[in-house]
């Protein structure tokens, strides 16, 4: 198993910054139109009409296509997205904002269209916006594997500026903690039922993630996860919950129902190998539902 990834962001200054942050997450949702609209060589045609259509980076993205291997089909039916957005924390002052976003497997191919894309969002919500100062985009960066900042340059000219990670790297090089404090910075939305569960349930969230990491890698990367999946979900129901900070909240920055969720702090013992690898790599992909476009985004710290 492996799946191969990018970790790009930028800063943004503004004032006030929370104005700005309440905008980008809702413009988030409208990410996939500024990439075809960074990409699209026939904006006036429908993508069905288009001449370009199968090799259309956007419909290679977008499109969700469905494996034409069974089992694949069985095991994760329709892919997720091969991108997350995540809107980091505002600096210390609150004068400036971090946007971000990690790309997964073969749409890394892409990736100066990502950036093309992320510049475009953040130039339509500026001017949006009528703000005392205009915001502005401050240098782009590429993350390594110790989360250290490069500053890259325009990627749709040098592709080869990146720096990719690896899954299997995340999973073998992270130090195994058997306890573990997740912070969810945006709404995490779990199913349950058929309903937005408005209660944190360890298992119930694990499963979700160890579904999340292994359908990108099932879809995007080099093969099926390697794992007990059984006994992991099993063990999961053992987890104890040391301290219960989540609270199920309707977001500040959003009217809408559907961006309702449960943020806080949760911390937990009990935790067998790899399971703290695992959440580890699933930081990156966030959780739930709406995880591509900035929802489900959590930190990860042992204890």
């Amino acid at each position: 198993m492996d799946l191969d990834f990018v970790c790009i962001e930028c800063d943004i200054i503004a004032d006030p910054s929370a104005i700005l942050t309440a905008a980008l997450y809702e413009e988030l949702r409208k990410f996939e139109f500024h990439f075809k609209a960074s990409c699209c060589l026939n904006q006036a045609e429908t993508c069905h009409s288009c001449c370009e259509n199968i090799n259309c980076p956007f419909r290679i993205v977008f499109g969700q296509q469905v494996s034409s291997d069974p089992e694949i089909v069985r095991l994760h039916q329709k892919p997720s997205l091969p991108l997350s957005l995540y809107i980091g924390e505002m600096c210390s002052n609150n004068s400036s904002n971090t946007v971000g976003m990690v790309v997964v497997g073969s749409a890394v191919n892409y990736i100066g269209f990502f950036q093309a894309a992320l510049l475009r969002m953040i130039k339509s919500v500026m001017h949006m916006l009528l703000l005392p100062f205009a915001p502005s985009v401050l240098h782009f960066y590429c993350l390594d594997n110790q989360g250290i900042r490069h500053e890259i340059s325009d990627l749709l000219m040098m592709p080869e500026s990146i720096i990719l990670l690896s899954g299997r790297y995340v999973i073998q090089n992270t130090v195994h903690s058997d306890s573990a404090r997740l912070t969810f910075k945006s709404p995490l939305r779990l199913i349950s039922n058929g309903s937005v569960a408005h209660k944190f349930d360890f298992a119930q969230f694990f499963r979700s993630q160890l579904r999340r990491c292994s359908s990108l890698c099932a879809y995007y990367g080099n093969g099926e996860m390697d794992l007990d999946f059984g006994g992991l979900s099993q063990h999961a129901q053992k987890v104890a919950v040391l301290e219960d900070g989540m609270h199920y909240a309707q977001p500040d920055w959003s009217k809408s129902r559907n961006r309702a969720g449960l943020t806080g702090t949760i911390e937990c013992a009990g935790l067998v190998e790899p399971m703290f690898s695992l959440l580890r790599l699933g930081s990156y992909f966030n959780a739930g539902k709406g995880a591509s476009f900035g929802l489900g985004f959590y930190r990860l710290e042992s204890l």
